[in-house]
């Protein structure tokens, strides 16, 4: 039912008020019963047979089940066929008149191939966006059919603890717990979830609400190197700044110089490998222009000596913008590429990191994603990534971002890949169009009356605008392309605990002093390890040599944790007695300046 009317044998209300003498109370003791009509106005979801059209006609009305609720919206084809196998999942419960019949989306058109990508809109906290996907994941990994594969999902918590928990289990009614026997969904939560969080800029705490001794032995650090950074320049550095001569510079960097052995031209020869490196690289190069130039050059290799203080500067800056997340030296420590566990969730917590940062770690969370499916060598067939946020991602205006390139080529291209988008925002006309356009499935929640009145919204009848408006939590309005018109859907509370309520439960500890935060993570990697033995070994030696051993140990995971993170460390060197003012060099007089150019 779309639309309702009632109609009498009254031409207009005045008739009635003159018919009761001008005084309301007297209508409702009127001799004569008046006749009344309900009429009410509803779309036609399915004709058998379809060809030819034929008008509707007049004839009893009855109660649907489960059968013509699935055979109105066209689920029998993917819910009980034989060749191919069904590919039906769960996405809630049909209610009407006391019916409750489950609705199915069809695998192939919500993960691919035939289309692919999920898109939920809904105002802030009423219209459970984060709980329906969090569900319909749950509902994935209990139904994807087998002969599709393996499949995992990449979540991006960009919004305090929200999806911190999804190992812990919540607090479930009766009422849902029923439901999700009705779906044939588990009502438990997700046993195989990894939580990765960069370090905060100690080097050794984790930059996560999910710190709570209990938990945090479950969280792994993500930490990247210049390698990984340089990559993606075009996401880190300002293009309004960085111009083609810059663009150049960083592919010669790139190709000729980062894990090579590359003489200078001045008689040093580099392996440049960590920031650290590239430092002394860039120091190199600006001394044998001036010493050995004699300040006269202002070009090497073809580069103009401003452009390279430019590029040095801005990486630079990256390391401290994004530090805890992007290390000066050592080793990374990633996502498991190339062993990806089937059925599991792997949530990379960016909440409380710098925006610059954030967008580097989706930019190339998402490249190595694509690049991995294309060789068909993640460890499974087929990944959900589920975007908060794409307001701020993938704007309907504004500059053509790195991370909103991505976003516009996921919608577009990654279905053939088995890379899906599940994306979520408050305001759906706000988000680029090519992004929501391309989603085969769409979820509505409870939605704002501005936003409803929009143009994206008029196709949707009065009445849908305000149920829309008024829908209560735990229910969404779909739209697949199997339905003909938007179905509305009734989904049980999620089985994972949310994330004030974790916080709740499991309070965030205060950062730990340096030494007992080295402790806790070798701990982590080999229960035998003592904590005293850590503190005498990191005793007076430097906390930049302690972070390197540490993330080479994180990386390595070696049988004998304490003895490869010693063997790293290395030996004690005695300080250098510094030579006393009387008997240190004069100071040399500066060359000339080799270039005005303020960088």
């Amino acid at each position: 039912m779309t639309d309702g009317s009632a109609y009498s044998d009254l031409a207009t209300p005045l008739h009635d008020v003159v018919g009761a003498e001008g005084d309301p109370a007297r209508a409702a003791d009127a001799p004569t019963a008046r006749q009344e009509i309900r009429y009410w106005t509803a779309a036609v979801l399915r004709q058998i047979p379809e060809e030819p059209l034929q008008p509707v006609p007049l004839s009893q009305v009855y109660l649907a089940n489960d059968a013509d609720v699935a055979q109105a919206l066209r689920m029998d084809a993917y819910l009980h066929s034989v060749a191919p196998p069904p590919t039906a999942i769960p996405i809630g419960l049909y209610t009407a008149a006391g019916l409750e019949a489950p609705v199915y989306l069809d695998a192939d058109f919500l993960l691919g191939p035939e289309a692919a990508h999920l898109n939920i809109s809904g105002v802030s906290g009423l219209a459970t966006k984060t709980s329906a996907v969090e569900f319909l994941l749950a509902s994935i990994f209990k139904h994807f059919p087998a002969h599709k594969g393996r499949v995992a999902a990449v979540c991006f918590n960009v919004k305090g603890p929200d999806l911190c928990f999804l190992d812990q289990p919540g607090d479930l009614s009766d009422e849902d717990r029923r439901r999700y026997e009705r779906l044939d969904v588990p009502p438990t939560p997700f046993s195989r979830m990894r939580l990765y969080a960069p370090l905060k800029q100690d080097g050794v705490n984790l930059n996560t609400l999910r710190t709570h001794p209990d938990l945090v032995s479950d969280v792994e650090p993500l930490t990247w190197g210049l390698q990984e950074v340089v990559d993606f320049a075009e996401v880190l550095l300002n293009r309004d700044d960085i111009d083609a001569k810059a663009d150049a510079f960083i592919d010669f960097l790139r190709d000729r110089v980062l894990g090579r052995t590359f003489d200078d031209g001045f008689g040093s020869t580099h392996r440049v490998q960590t920031f650290a490196d590239l430092d002394r690289f860039f120091r190199s190069i600006f001394d044998g222009l001036e010493i050995t130039a004699g300040g006269r050059s202002d070009t090497w290799r073809t580069h103009h000596i401003a452009t390279m203080r430019k590029v040095r500067n801005r990486l630079s800056n990256i390391s401290t913008r994004c530090k805890g997340l992007v290390t000066d030296d050592g080793p990374s420590s990633d996502l498991p590429w190339g062993a990806f566990e089937d059925r599991a969730v792997y949530v990379i917590d960016v909440a409380n990191v710098d925006p610059l940062g954030q967008d580097l770690v989706f930019a190339r969370v998402v490249s190595k994603l694509r690049e991995h499916l294309e060789r068909r060598d993640l460890g499974v067939d087929a990944v959900v990534v589920f975007v908060d946020e794409l307001n701020k991602y993938a704007p309907g205006d504004g500059p053509e971002t790195y991370v909103k390139k991505m976003l516009l080529d996921i919608s577009e291209r990654g279905r053939y890949l088995g890379l899906v988008l599940f994306g979520a925002e408050q305001f759906r006309s706000q988000v680029h169009r090519r992004v929501v356009g391309n989603a085969g499935t769409q979820l509505f929640g409870r939605m704002d009356m501005d936003e409803l009145a929009t143009p994206g919204y008029q196709v949707l009848s009065p009445a849908t605008k305000i149920k829309l408006a008024t829908l209560p939590v735990g229910e969404l309005m779909v739209r697949h392309p199997h339905f003909t018109q938007p179905i509305f859907v009734r989904f049980p509370k999620p089985p994972v605990l949310r994330g004030r309520d974790g916080v709740g439960r499991f309070p965030p500890a205060a950062d730990l002093p340096f030494e007992d935060a080295v402790v806790r993570q070798l701990v982590r990697l080999d229960r035998r390890i003592r904590p005293n033995q850590v503190k005498d070994l990191i005793a007076d030696r430097e906390e930049d040599d302690v972070r390197r051993a540490l993330a080479a140990a994180r990386r390595t995971r070696p049988a004998d944790v304490l003895a490869y993170f010693r063997k790293v460390l290395g030996g004690r060197v005695a300080p250098e007695t510094a030579p006393s003012r009387e008997r240190q060099a004069p100071p040399v007089t500066p060359l000339n300046p080799i270039s005005d150019e303020p960088y």
